[in-house]
Protein backbone atom coordinates (compact mmCIF):
# COMPACT_ATOMS: atom_id res chain seq x y z
CA UNK A 1 0.00 0.00 0.00
CA UNK A 2 2.96 2.26 -0.61
CA UNK A 3 1.13 4.28 -3.25
CA UNK A 4 -1.83 5.03 -0.99
CA UNK A 5 0.51 6.03 1.83
CA UNK A 6 2.47 8.32 -0.51
CA UNK A 7 -0.70 9.96 -1.83
CA UNK A 8 -1.98 10.44 1.72
CA UNK A 9 1.28 12.17 2.68
CA UNK A 10 0.99 14.39 -0.39
CA UNK A 11 -2.61 15.34 0.41
CA UNK A 12 -1.75 16.04 4.06
CA UNK A 13 1.04 18.34 2.85
CA UNK A 14 -1.42 20.49 0.90
CA UNK A 15 -2.76 21.85 4.23
CA UNK A 16 -6.34 22.12 3.04
CA UNK A 17 -7.53 20.59 6.29
CA UNK A 18 -6.39 22.05 9.60
CA UNK A 19 -7.59 19.18 11.78
CA UNK A 20 -6.23 15.68 11.25
CA UNK A 21 -9.45 14.10 12.49
CA UNK A 22 -11.21 15.58 9.43
CA UNK A 23 -8.98 13.68 7.00
CA UNK A 24 -8.99 9.92 6.72
CA UNK A 25 -7.88 7.21 4.30
CA UNK A 26 -8.52 3.49 4.05
CA UNK A 27 -8.34 0.52 1.69
CA UNK A 28 -11.27 -1.42 0.26
CA UNK A 29 -11.57 -4.49 -1.96
CA UNK A 30 -7.96 -5.62 -1.77
CA UNK A 31 -7.08 -8.51 -4.06
CA UNK A 32 -3.78 -10.33 -4.46
CA UNK A 33 -2.69 -12.31 -7.47
CA UNK A 34 0.14 -14.71 -6.66
CA UNK A 35 3.08 -14.58 -9.06
CA UNK A 36 6.12 -16.38 -7.58
CA UNK A 37 8.33 -15.17 -10.42
CA UNK A 38 12.10 -15.02 -9.89
CA UNK A 39 13.63 -11.78 -11.24
CA UNK A 40 17.36 -11.80 -10.60
CA UNK A 41 18.02 -11.15 -6.91
CA UNK A 42 14.35 -10.97 -5.93
CA UNK A 43 11.01 -12.66 -6.39
CA UNK A 44 7.82 -10.98 -7.57
CA UNK A 45 5.64 -12.64 -4.95
CA UNK A 46 2.26 -11.10 -5.78
CA UNK A 47 0.44 -8.17 -7.33
CA UNK A 48 -1.87 -6.24 -5.02
CA UNK A 49 -4.88 -4.42 -6.42
CA UNK A 50 -6.97 -2.23 -4.12
CA UNK A 51 -9.30 0.74 -3.92
CA UNK A 52 -7.94 3.65 -1.89
CA UNK A 53 -10.52 5.95 -0.33
CA UNK A 54 -9.72 9.41 1.03
CA UNK A 55 -12.28 11.37 3.04
CA UNK A 56 -12.01 15.11 3.65
CA UNK A 57 -14.56 16.73 5.96
CA UNK A 58 -15.10 20.47 5.83
CA UNK A 59 -13.04 21.18 2.71
CA UNK A 60 -13.15 24.97 2.23
CA UNK A 61 -13.84 25.14 -1.49
CA UNK A 62 -14.50 28.89 -1.32
CA UNK A 63 -10.73 29.34 -0.71
CA UNK A 64 -9.45 26.46 -2.83
CA UNK A 65 -11.68 25.23 -5.65
CA UNK A 66 -12.43 21.51 -5.86
CA UNK A 67 -11.12 21.67 -9.45
CA UNK A 68 -7.69 22.64 -8.07
CA UNK A 69 -7.70 19.62 -5.76
CA UNK A 70 -8.72 17.42 -8.67
CA UNK A 71 -5.94 18.85 -10.85
CA UNK A 72 -3.36 18.25 -8.12
CA UNK A 73 -4.50 14.64 -7.85
CA UNK A 74 -4.23 14.13 -11.62
CA UNK A 75 -0.73 15.61 -11.78
CA UNK A 76 0.45 13.63 -8.72
CA UNK A 77 -0.77 10.43 -10.35
CA UNK A 78 0.94 11.35 -13.63
CA UNK A 79 4.24 11.84 -11.79
CA UNK A 80 3.98 8.92 -9.35
CA UNK A 81 1.95 6.07 -10.80
CA UNK A 82 1.94 4.10 -14.05
CA UNK A 83 -1.77 3.76 -14.76
CA UNK A 84 -1.74 3.00 -18.50
CA UNK A 85 -2.46 -0.74 -18.29
CA UNK A 86 -5.02 -0.57 -15.47
CA UNK A 87 -8.65 -1.47 -16.13
CA UNK A 88 -10.02 1.11 -13.69
CA UNK A 89 -7.48 3.94 -13.94
CA UNK A 90 -9.71 6.97 -13.40
CA UNK A 91 -10.16 8.54 -10.00
CA UNK A 92 -13.50 9.67 -8.64
CA UNK A 93 -14.18 12.78 -6.57
CA UNK A 94 -17.57 13.02 -4.87
CA UNK A 95 -18.22 16.38 -3.18
CA UNK A 96 -21.12 16.82 -0.78
CA UNK A 97 -21.70 20.58 -0.66
CA UNK A 98 -22.53 21.56 2.94
CA UNK A 99 -22.90 25.32 2.52
CA UNK A 100 -21.51 28.26 0.50
CA UNK A 101 -17.97 27.63 1.74
CA UNK A 102 -17.44 23.97 2.65
CA UNK A 103 -17.94 20.48 1.34
CA UNK A 104 -17.21 16.96 2.44
CA UNK A 105 -15.23 15.20 -0.28
CA UNK A 106 -14.62 11.53 -0.94
CA UNK A 107 -11.85 10.54 -3.37
CA UNK A 108 -11.64 6.96 -4.62
CA UNK A 109 -9.15 5.36 -6.96
CA UNK A 110 -7.62 2.01 -7.74
CA UNK A 111 -3.97 1.17 -7.23
CA UNK A 112 -1.93 -1.80 -8.36
CA UNK A 113 1.41 -2.64 -6.76
CA UNK A 114 3.88 -5.47 -7.23
CA UNK A 115 5.22 -6.91 -3.99
CA UNK A 116 8.75 -8.29 -4.10
CA UNK A 117 10.90 -10.19 -1.65
CA UNK A 118 14.68 -10.51 -1.63
CA UNK A 119 16.75 -13.20 0.03
CA UNK A 120 18.56 -12.06 3.19
CA UNK A 121 20.12 -13.80 6.13
CA UNK A 122 17.71 -14.00 9.09
CA UNK A 123 14.89 -12.35 7.14
CA UNK A 124 11.37 -12.26 8.64
CA UNK A 125 9.82 -14.22 5.74
CA UNK A 126 10.40 -17.94 5.14
CA UNK A 127 9.96 -19.14 1.55
CA UNK A 128 11.44 -22.05 -0.40
CA UNK A 129 13.71 -23.02 2.49
CA UNK A 130 15.32 -19.54 2.68
CA UNK A 131 14.69 -16.30 4.55
CA UNK A 132 13.58 -13.13 2.80
CA UNK A 133 12.49 -9.55 3.39
CA UNK A 134 10.26 -7.18 1.45
CA UNK A 135 12.17 -5.57 -1.40
CA UNK A 136 11.95 -2.38 -3.42
CA UNK A 137 10.08 -3.14 -6.65
CA UNK A 138 11.75 -0.52 -8.81
CA UNK A 139 15.50 -1.08 -8.85
CA UNK A 140 17.82 -4.04 -8.95
CA UNK A 141 21.43 -2.89 -8.74
CA UNK A 142 24.15 -5.10 -10.18
CA UNK A 143 26.96 -5.85 -7.73
CA UNK A 144 29.40 -6.55 -10.55
CA UNK A 145 29.54 -6.96 -14.31
CA UNK A 146 31.86 -8.08 -17.09
CA UNK A 147 32.47 -5.66 -19.95
CA UNK A 148 33.14 -7.39 -23.24
CA UNK A 149 34.68 -5.42 -26.08
CA UNK A 150 33.49 -6.92 -29.34
CA UNK A 151 35.60 -4.54 -31.47
CA UNK A 152 38.92 -6.30 -30.81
Amino acid sequence: MKKMIALRAYLEGLNFCHKKEKFDAWVEDMEQTTRGKYEGNRVLLYRSKYRAVFSIEGFVYSKEPIELLHTRLITWLADNDERGDMEDKELSISPDILDDDTADIEITLMFEEDVYIAEVEDGPIEYAGKTWELADPEHDIAESFDLINQNE
